[in-house]
């Protein structure tokens, strides 16, 4: 009896310990993602099972859980990692609109994939369906922006506008920004101009309410002519350009929001037949696209 009572006890502390350690690794280490769209085509299809990296630039953790109970927005630290993210990285990230669309906040249970187009310290354009970073082109899917700036038909209202849905401003699909992301630590004028690009940041970061009046910015009753940013900025892109709800629609993300780097495809399923693409099984993510 008691050699059986002892074994029950071995198998119990070897499943404890079994759990302990995949969440640990899953905390700290690597966690998985089935892909549902094809916004990440011809990179990631519908039905790829992809591995995230979270070493690579440090996993992200909650300071504490009172956002559970209270709603409030989750404060998160970076444990040190050992890289930092660059353009081309494909990442992946909490959705940044928990509620509405007027102010960014974590969706706890939403998740995106896309490839990082702008880091910190970027001014980004897209000019004739081409992205420019610093005025350079040569990111992202060469063959959809070719697509784009050669394309002569009508677009659809609902991909045709983009952030920061301004008509003021102008920017769309094709002809976007330029759009300085900003560092932590950046200060930057704010204008009637700077204002409408990064109200819904600075309200994220802040609180702070900003409105246009007399051609001024203004917080309450106090003239707002600068602003210090606190954290980073990034712009995230689909590869495919033509359906892909991305920065061009959500706006850049800010770090915090960020989970980490996939990095390869583990297995590879046909959603619709249920068949396996095995000669995509354990394909590595790269940061160029390989387009057919």
């Amino acid at each position: 009896m008691k050699k059986i009572i002892k074994n029950i006890l071995q198998y119990i502390a070897v499943i404890v310990i079994s759990l302990v350690i995949a969440i640990l690794l899953r905390l700290f280490v690597v966690d998985f993602y089935s892909i549902p769209s094809d916004s990440m085509q011809p990179t990631i299809e519908p039905g790829d099972f992809i591995m995230v990296n979270k070493l690579s630039f440090g996993a992200r953790m909650y300071k504490n859980f009172d956002f559970l109970k209270d709603r409030t927005e989750p404060e998160t630290y970076r444990i040190k990692g050992f890289s930092k993210i660059h353009n081309g990285d494909v990442l992946v990230f909490n959705f940044p609109y928990s509620g509405g669309w007027d102010r960014i906040s974590m969706h706890l249970s939403r998740f995106y994939v896309k490839r990082c187009i702008g880091i910190p310290g970027d001014s980004l354009q897209i000019k004739g369906g081409f992205y420019e970073i610093n005025g350079r082109r040569g990111i992202g899917n060469l063959n959809d922006q070719e697509m784009l700036s050669n394309y002569r038909g009508e677009y659809p209202q609902g991909i045709y506008n983009t952030y920061p849905f301004d008509y003021r401003l102008g920017w769309n699909f094709i002809n976007f920004g330029p759009l300085y992301l900003p560092r932590k630590g950046d200060t930057l004028p704010i204008d009637t101009s700077a204002v409408r690009i990064y109200y819904k940041m600075i309200k994220y970061e802040s609180g702070l309410n900003l409105q246009e009046r007399e051609g001024q910015v203004w917080c309450g009753d106090s003239l707002v002519e600068r602003y210090t940013f606190r954290t980073n900025w990034y712009f995230m892109g689909g590869d495919n350009m033509w359906n892909s709800q991305d920065s061009r629609y959500l706006g850049p993300i800010p770090e915090e929001f960020i989970i980490g780097k996939a990095t390869l495809i583990l297995t590879a399923k046909d959603p619709e037949t249920k068949a396996y693409r095995w000669r995509r099984f354990f394909t590595r993510i790269r940061k160029e696209v390989k387009n057919r």
